[in-house]
């Protein structure tokens, strides 16, 4: 077997047990690993109903095959649950080493099952799997689990080579903000997720290998990879841009599209975000680039923050840090972005989810829906001490912001006011406006996961224009974009790879490298066509649990009320337009119900 090692670590918490398994062919066959074979092992194994807090779900970590094996960018693991905020499938994806760890340790899959009785580390170094004691990390932050973790380990140089994933406060509360983070500081697409493992008494995963892993073609498939490499050395975004500055360059292109939200999304940030682009960045922080396994691009941005509220090494803000916890929160300083951002890192909270909520809070207070009285929590938009106050407080459920911290749906309701939550299926808009990148606006009413850019990256073609020069205003083959960029990230995620490479490279650029590397003789298509069965697994799963075409829409604002100012002002959305079209694509009902005969073609 090729790439994959075959091998799943299920750990029952409840008994106190674990135990190895060979994953079946089959599935890695028709859901390749990764993204898919998680979302396959969940549906099989989990009631779609059950409690997402409840010792039933099941929390599962689980790489590609081509993680870990020098294919370039292969470094993605995937963690995949049932949300404790949505109530719908969730996956984070993770990036750095934590996943190529996981294959060097001789596993493609971790099955979290049940509940430990007290604080527990599921500790996996080489061979040796244990399960110990947590409680001298149980209530510190994520970054201070490492170090205690670390510092628990008797050889150092291992210990240096040591990963981990972890929960901060806001997980060890089950708040439903909470999200995963792993090599200390990296916090991506998955909220709810934390909620899960911290009712699990699951404080932290702790991952070192030795193992190696096989490839079909050696040498051709070390002549793709640094063909690979220079086209993305030659590539504009992927050479410069995102090498430079990470995400946060888009603020600037997103500025002058008018794609930035301003208080919660009552407005589009212009001209307010006219100072906070890649040079006022410089200015504010010292960057230091980091890459995750095997990716030469290196976008990952640290840098130190210090005033007398906080101190800490982590993150620099990227462009959803900026967009989510900044200027929807009507926030502009640079310097309190970035400490919001290592706030939510350090605690445990998704960044967008977090910054939606209290950007619903804001504009509750502002209309008069609610007030400091009532919140017992100062919320001002454009207050930047109100931000980190209340991200503070909502991950450790001190005082009234333990309502704050149920989220932004939560919130809303508990006022008679859900048309102030701008989110889908429970969880917020990622911060760009769907009244102005229509295909995206298609995208996050669609999304399995919610509203969230990670999941079809079709701001690519509509904003950057990298390899299609498309009209973000326009609906002309956008429901077509969507399903292509819906197809292509999932079946990415399943083997393991970075999709911010689209930025350089086209999809079929990979299909040499993932043969070569696998020993398959796959088509593009063929790719694609696993992408669709993911999707169609992981909708069925949200259909079982609850959720049908109703679901499928956006907040009420990005229809009725058009964008006020900025280069897209007067824009709606048009979701309601394509809607049909995308679901004759994928082979829906009117009602967005896959149908028998495409179930059945996908081998569902």
């Amino acid at each position: 077997m090729y790439g994959c090692t075959g091998r799943c670590l299920r750990v029952n918490l409840s008994k106190g047990k674990h135990s190895v398994e060979e994953i079946d062919p089959e599935l890695l066959g028709k859901f390749v690993g990764g993204r898919g074979l998680g979302v396959k092992v969940l549906s099989d194994e989990v009631d779609p109903k059950t409690d997402p807090l409840g010792p039933e779900n099941k929390l599962i970590f689980v790489s590609g095959p081509l993680v870990g094996t020098g294919a370039v960018t292969g470094a993605s693991c995937n963690a995949v649950t049932k949300s404790a905020l949505s109530g719908a499938i969730a996956c984070a994806k993770m990036r750095g080493h934590f996943g190529a760890e996981l294959k060097f340790a001789g596993l493609d899959m971790i099955i979290i099952e049940g509940k430990a009785e007290s604080p527990v580390i599921l500790s996996i170094l080489d061979n040796k799997i244990n399960i110990r004691p947590a409680l001298e990390s149980w209530g510190r932050t994520t970054s201070e689990t490492e170090v205690v973790f670390k510092k628990s380990l008797e050889d150092k140089w291992a210990a240096r080579e040591t990963y981990l994933v972890s929960i901060g406060p806001a997980g060890e509360k089950s708040v439903p903000l909470a999200n995963i983070v792993n090599d200390g500081f990296l916090s991506v697409g998955g909220a709810g997720i934390g909620a899960v493992m911290g009712s699990k008494n699951l404080k932290a995963i702790a991952v070192k290998g030795s193992h190696s892993l096989s490839v079909a073609d050696g040498d051709r498939f070390v002549r793709v990879v640094t063909n690979l490499i220079n086209k993305l050395n030659s590539a504009p975004f992927t050479s410069q841009s995102m090498r430079a500055w990470g995400s946060a360059f888009f603020t600037g292109i997103c500025y002058q599209k008018g794609v930035l939200p301003y208080r919660n999304f009552q407005a589009a940030a212009f001209p307010e975000s006219k100072d906070i682009g890649t040079e006022a960045l410089s200015n504010a922080f010292a960057l230091r680039s980091r890459g995750c396994f095997a990716c030469p691009i290196a976008c990952i941005k640290k840098t130190d923050v210090s005033n007398p509220l906080f101190r800490a090494k982590g993150m620099a803000p990227t462009y959803l840090a900026i967009g989510a916890l900044g200027l929807n929160c009507g926030v502009t300083d640079l310097t309190t972005i970035g400490l919001a951002n290592m706030i939510c890192a350090e605690m445990g909270l998704d960044p967008i989810a977090a910054g939606g909520t209290v950007a619903t809070a804001m504009e509750l207070v502002e209309k008069g829906f609610t007030d400091r009285d009532a919140l017992k929590l100062e919320l001002r938009f454009g207050q930047g001490e109100d931000l980190l106050q209340a991200l503070t407080l909502m991950a450790t459920k001190k005082g009234h912001a333990k309502r704050i911290g149920k989220g932004g749906d939560a919130l809303a309701k508990e006022y008679g006011q859900s048309k102030r939550f701008m989110g889908v299926k429970g969880m917020p808009v990622a911060p760009f406006d769907p009244r102005c990148i229509q295909g995206m606006g298609l995208h996050f009413a669609t999304c399995n996961y919610g509203p969230h850019h990670l999941y079809a990256y079709t701001f690519f073609e509509e904003v950057l224009n990298v390899h299609e020069g498309l009209d973000p205003w326009s609906t002309e083959g956008k429901p077509e974009l969507v399903k292509q960029y819906q197809d292509m990230t999932a079946i990415m995620d399943s083997l393991g790879l970075c999709n911010w490479t689209l930025m350089g490279l086209k999809f079929n650029n990979f299909v040499p490298m993932i043969n070569s590397c696998l020993g398959t003789e796959y088509r593009a298509e063929d790719l694609l066509r696993i992408g669709d069965r993911i999707w169609n697994q992981e909708r069925l799963f949200n259909i079982w649990a609850g959720f049908d075409h109703t679901h499928d829409t956006l907040p009420g604002r990005f229809f009725d009320e058009p964008i006020q100012d900025g280069p897209a002002q007067g824009q709606v959305s048009k979701v309601d337009e394509m809607l049909p079209a995308y679901y004759e694509l994928r082979g829906w009902s009117e009602r967005g119900q896959p149908l028998t005969e495409t179930l059945k073609a996908l081998g569902l």
